[in-house]
């Protein structure tokens, strides 16, 4: 909780400490505030152990007359018995926790709970943002308190997020984690999903699945504008929805969905992701031939979908062909639409710089020169002034009655501004020898200071909050790194040094990712933030040697442990986290793995287990930032799996051998 001290400041310093404190509770990552009502409804499932059939007959007892109807419609819609009871009673603590518990919190750091203090200066924009000031300042309650309404009077708030006067209207966003708030999604109720697929009849789960999907993955691919899927969907038309999309996106749903414990099996045939997947696959083997805008956009996302789930070297196959249809039908010329409807033109327009993201993001991941080396001749518009051209996505906090934008435009727009540097840099750096030069770089690194200086409010170091403003400025700073550390041996030239800019963004990056953290956790499904974290790990694993000074042993251990703890939550959701983890395990020493064990109040014997490696990782992706080209094969992550994930198991089953500071 907050103390007087910290009230009379802005900021209270931040120092680390030279050992690791006693926890209070003994589990980590903690959340402030009364979650009684969560508490309780816990504490009664766990009580739970009777077999699935029976908790059926329980439940089907003691429902009501509507519920009872319901459960039984899903169960004859092919509903497997232990996911509907899972459903139904996620669904029952869910209605629990929205009674009236507070979720004003903030989440925890594992380790040392302060900002490392070369972390903490004066030059670090991100520790004067809103989102820092509200974790470490708690509002006074009369702040946050707003009239309960009806659903039927919920305001939709527009614009950048405020401050003064406004903020109280903004607060949920800033003082409650994202995976707090919900999706509100009229078209959502309109349509019948169940006519799209013959996977699954149930149209109230694969809503909850499209829902999920628009709050947790939809800012970080954009694979397609909702609006116009959503409207085709409602209509039956094909123009801009077609069943290949529909499965592909529903299998990918599927592992952002809380309530399937299995999610991140994508091999288990009695998973729905697998159902959806094999789905999607028969009717790829039909329609990869078509060139069709849904078929261009399935491709993406089965490239994506591949990738987390660590086989990109066979979801590339999605991608190449994705791009060979979008060429065959002139996708990336805005001339060849003319005399086209608005509508079809807007859709085209969107694919097209959708593809031209991904494709320079995958470039950028995996040291190639991306196979699209031109932006799409499409004009993007102003969000400002249309913001429908991209379609919004509103979400609503607990206990709020204002709907708040996810300002979706900006960020789409921002990030294919960013993209276009960022393709011009692989362009350079992957295309063949040398590389990038210095001069090369620091003309880089001014245009990419350009367009850092003319984000919109809502995009400003001050203003970010959500994973997807906060994914934005972590590529920001990861690009600037991987344009830089390859020449960190060059010779200095007027302007700052590589070592000082590498610093500087290495710096400002791992603020990002405590930033993340303690406003949202790292328990919901985000693709996005492994790469983060693995790189902050690296970093951390490359520096800790036995000659290491105490005091930067502990700053270094808290990224570490904080990292690690990322991607071991991570895992829970898609595969490609279980094999980062796995491979950042199997690096640490024995003291550090003791350490990870203890806060993380793991059993005894459950990360020493030998682990599951049984599913393959094809994958090729470069897991950190290579300083030299001739040595990438030493960082792909294949080569890292059957390197290092079984490694150190028994020697961290006996016990650190290294001595821990205290």
């Amino acid at each position: 909780m907050a103390t007087s001290s910290r009230d009379s400041q802005r900021f209270r310093p931040l120092l680390p400490q030279l050992s690791p404190p006693i926890p209070s509770s003994p589990i980590p990552g903690r959340c402030h505030g009364n979650t009684v009502a969560g508490t309780q409804a816990t504490s009664q499932r766990v009580k739970i152990r009777k077999p699935p059939y029976e908790q059926l007959f329980d439940l089907m007892r003691s429902a009501p007359e509507q519920d009872a109807r319901d459960i039984l419609k899903r169960l004859r819609s092919g509903v497997d018995v232990e996911t509907l009871i899972s459903h139904v009673a996620d669904g029952d603590l869910l209605l629990q926790l929205s009674v009236a518990p507070e979720t004003r919190y903030r989440y925890d750091f594992p380790y040392v709970s302060t900002m490392p203090a070369s972390l903490v200066t004066n030059d670090n924009p991100y520790l004067q943002s809103f989102i820092y000031e509200a974790a470490t300042i708690y509002p006074s309650p009369e702040q946050l308190e707003v009239p309960q309404q009806s659903p039927s009077s919920l305001e939709a708030s527009p614009g950048p997020y405020p401050h003064g006067a406004e903020l109280a209207k903004y607060g949920p966003i800033y003082q409650k984690p994202f995976q707090a708030a919900v999706v509100i999604e009229p078209l959502l109720s309109q349509v019948h999903i169940s006519s799209w697929t013959s996977v699954c009849q149930d149209d109230e789960l694969m809503r909850s699945l499209l829902s999920i999907w628009l709050h947790c993955e939809y800012h970080f691919t954009a694979a397609l504008q909702k609006d116009l899927f959503l409207e085709d969907m409602a209509a039956q038309r094909e123009d801009f929805c077609s069943s290949l999309l529909v499965n592909i996106i529903l299998a990918y749903a599927c592992i952002c969905y809380p309530r399937f414990k299995n999610r991140a099996h994508y091999w288990d045939p009695q998973t729905l992701t697998y159902r959806f997947l094999a789905e999607a696959k028969r009717l790829w083997e039909l329609e990869a031939g078509r060139p069709r805008i849904t078929t261009i956009q399935a491709g993406l996302l089965f490239n994506v979908f591949y990738n987390l789930s660590g086989l990109d070297e066979v979801g590339q196959a999605y991608r190449i062909q994705a791009i060979a249809l979008a060429n065959s039908m002139h996708l990336f010329s805005s001339s060849a639409f003319q005399g086209q409807s608005a509508k079809i033109r807007n859709g085209m327009a969107y694919a097209a710089w959708a593809l031209f993201n991904w494709e320079t993001l995958v470039g950028f991941s995996f040291m190639f020169a991306p196979l699209l080396s031109k932006q799409p001749d499409w004009d993007l518009p102003d969000p400002s002034k249309d913001s429908q051209w991209y379609g919004e996505v509103w979400v609503k906090y607990p206990m709020s009655n204002h709907l708040l934008p996810l300002h979706f435009g900006q960020v789409f727009r921002a990030t294919s501004s960013f993209r276009i540097i960022m393709n011009e840099v692989c362009q350079a750096a992957y295309s063949g020898d040398p590389g990038i030069s210095l001069r090369q770089a620091r003309e880089f690194l001014s245009r990419l200071k350009a367009w850092f200086g003319f984000l919109p409010e809502c995009l400003t170091p001050k203003s970010i909050v959500l994973p997807g403003h906060l994914q934005l400025h972590m590529y920001y700073h990861h690009l600037i790194l991987t344009i830089f550390r390859p020449l960190l041996d060059e010779e200095l030239d007027q302007g700052p040094s590589p070592q000082h800019i590498v610093d500087d963004a290495s710096r400002y990056l791992q603020t990002l990712i405590r930033l993340y953290y303690i406003r949202h956790g790292y328990e919901a499904m985000d693709l996005f933030i492994v790469i983060p974290l693995v790189l902050a790990a690296y970093d951390c694993l490359d520096a800790i040697n036995e000659q290491t000074p105490p005091t930067q042993l502990e700053s270094l251990r808290s990224t570490l442990i904080l990292a690690a703890k990322g991607l071991y939550s991570q895992r829970m959701n898609h595969y490609l986290a279980d094999a980062l983890f796995r491979v950042i395990r199997g690096r640490m020493r024995p003291a550090e793995v003791s350490l990870f064990k203890g806060m993380m109040n793991l059993d005894e014997g459950e990360l020493d287990k030998k682990p599951d490696m049984g599913q393959a990782v094809r994958s090729h992706w470069p897991i950190t930032v290579v300083k030299n080209k001739k040595d990438v094969e030493s960082y792909v992550l294949a080569n890292l799996v059957e390197n290092y994930a079984h490694l150190n198991l028994e020697a961290a089953a006996d016990g650190p051998s290294d001595n821990i500071p205290s």
